[in-house]
């Protein structure tokens, strides 16, 4: 199928997406048929390949187009690499044929873990082995891709003082309560919403890592720059829409829109380059902490000269230019927040070292 077909879909759907009238499950189910899914997924676990740098440009192509479905997109894509790289075979063997078909919705649960691994809060879910059974208890105040009854959310869980764990919870579970879907600016049709566990029993066949705090380290760059994926699209679609609109009196725009352009190459150059390095701590993890901020924020910014380029007709409520202004609010705040990343900046070390294998 060709791509231009996924596109036009995508383009058509972005404005139901943004206000709550589209299907996340539609739009996965759709990336999945075009192969998009299974980009940068080893072979041998039934993807299609490739290096993580080309999971990165699907998850951009998506956001160029609908920045709701590029987010689930991310979603589903980031619990894929949980899998991937999970040590725990025979639950990726059950699990991944489901995300990367898009059957079930895998739901990452882990933001909360990742500010954790920062430092910047404890984690918010507790958990308790009992020989083959765990018990999960807590609550997360935000999650997205939550396909009522279908989805399975990794959420990462304190055992005692040392310990910690990272578990892939199914919707089904008992105890597993999924609240009403958040009012958002935008974003609307992401199924984004609150989860609270209570008493959750599963087998430990449902761990995705009984050591987090050797798990979370190896997943955090994959997380980091996954989500660059997001910034990219919307700032590549913002600077073709200002090209458009470059012209006449706004000529006086040129400089500015030539400017951010050079932004975008050289990001996407620098972007290229960490997702084929092995960032594990260091220089490299600083330096992907410094890109994922100036993603998003090229993203504000080219947006906004879009509306610049676009004029009034640009501020219409049913334009994409409008369109994006919501969505774009968005980024500066996914989490890890573009404050969060100034702050671990200020507490990474300068000196590369690497994960081990």
């Amino acid at each position: 199928m060709h791509t231009n077909a996924l596109h036009e879909a995508l383009r058509q759907s972005a404005h139901a997406m943004n206000e709550g009238d589209g299907s996340a499950e539609g739009a996965i189910r759709l990336l999945a048929q075009f192969g998009y899914l299974q980009r940068g997924v080893p072979a041998e676990f039934g993807g299609a390949g490739g290096t993580l740098g080309d999971a990165v440009e699907a998850i951009a192509d998506v956001a160029r187009y609908c920045l709701t479905s590029g987010f689930v997109f991310w979603c589903q894509r980031v619990f894929a690499e949980y899998l991937v790289h999970s040590p725990n075979a025979v639950l990726r063997e059950s699990l991944l044929p489901q995300v990367l078909s898009g059957d079930i919705a895998g739901a990452t649960g882990l933001s909360n873990a990742m500010k954790h691994l920062a430092g910047l809060e404890p984690l918010r879910t507790r958990a308790v082995l009992d020989g083959d059974t765990l018990t999960l208890d807590g609550f997360l105040p935000w999650a997205s891709n939550l396909r009522p009854g279908r989805f399975v959310l990794a959420v990462a869980a304190q055992v005692d003082e040392n310990r910690a764990l990272v578990a892939a919870v199914p919707a089904q579970a008992e105890g597993v309560q999924r609240g009403e879907d958040l009012s958002l600016l935008g974003l609307q049709s992401s199924q984004t919403a609150t989860v609270t566990l209570k008493g959750v029993r599963l087998s430990r066949a449902w761990l995705l890592s009984d050591d987090a705090h050797a798990f979370l380290p190896i997943l955090r760059p994959n997380f980091l720059l996954l989500q660059c994926g997001l910034g990219m699209g919307v700032a590549r679609a913002a600077l073709e829409q200002a090209h458009a609109g470059v012209h006449g009196a706004r000529e006086v725009l040129s400089d500015r829109l030539e400017t951010l352009c050079a932004r975008e190459q050289a990001l996407t150059q620098e972007t290229r380059r960490l997702a084929l390095s092995r960032v594990g701590s260091g220089k490299l993890l600083r330096r992907l902490f410094e890109v994922r901020i100036e993603w998003m924020r090229l993203a504000v910014e080219t947006v906004h000269l879009e509306l610049e380029a676009t004029g009034g007709a640009g501020f219409l409520a049913d334009s994409h230019t409008a369109r994006r202004l919501r969505e774009v609010a968005f980024l500066p705040v996914l989490t890890p927040s573009l404050t969060q990343l100034a702050m671990q900046l200020h507490h990474t070390p300068t000196q590369e070292t690497r994960t081990p294998s």
